[in-house]
């Protein structure tokens, strides 16, 4: 099932700037979810797909640098594709565009993270990122209260929200939850 939100009805032809990325929700067997805290914005673990890599191989490369873990695509599950039309971003430096966001959803069981083996950006390093692992039944109500100043918030807001909706009540969680017991 893929997901999209335009809420300002943006046309294709009205979108100046396209990205990809991948993203992971990493499931403990205590139903907490890994959730990174990135300049005061909750977001899942992953990011921009580079130039010449597919989804698989973004998805393994992201967690690896952002977890400190090695996860093999075997671990992981496709969950959503999720398309985010945002109509009048404000970007880092300030300005603003119309953008079509596609981010590509995994879920997986979370393994124990390495941060002595992160591989962090200079920016994710001055910015304070860190993980968390969140209930799964309480991130919607946290990741709500985490109002603050930084414009892009509202947009990680929504998708993070909708992401969890789809899992929590439409996909299942409690399958995802049999199969992660029957793992250990």
């Amino acid at each position: 099932m893929n997901l999209i939100l335009n809420d300002e009805n943006l046309q294709l032809d009205e979108v100046n700037e396209f990205n990809s990325k991948v993203r992971a929700l990493l499931i403990d067997n205590e139903h907490r979810v890994l959730v990174a805290n990135y300049g005061g914005v909750f977001l899942f673990p992953g990011g921009s797909i580079d130039d010449g890599e597919n989804i698989d191989e973004s998805i393994i490369r992201e967690l690896q640098e952002e977890t400190g873990t090695s996860y093999d695509i075997g671990d992981l599950t496709f969950l959503t594709q999720l398309d985010f039309f945002q109509k009048n971003y404000v970007k880092r430096d300030g300005t603003k565009t119309n953008r079509l966001i596609r981010t590509y959803y995994f879920i997986a069981p979370c393994k124990p993270v390495e941060l002595q083996l992160q591989k962090l950006t200079e920016k994710e390093k001055k910015d304070g990122f860190k993980l968390e692992m969140i209930p799964i039944c309480e991130l919607k109500k946290i990741v709500l209260e985490n109002q603050n100043s930084n414009p892009r918030n509202i947009y990680f807001q929504r998708e993070m929200i909708e992401v969890v909706e789809l899992f929590t009540n439409v996909l299942g969680q409690e399958n995802f939850v049999k199969k992660l017991e029957k793992s250990n």
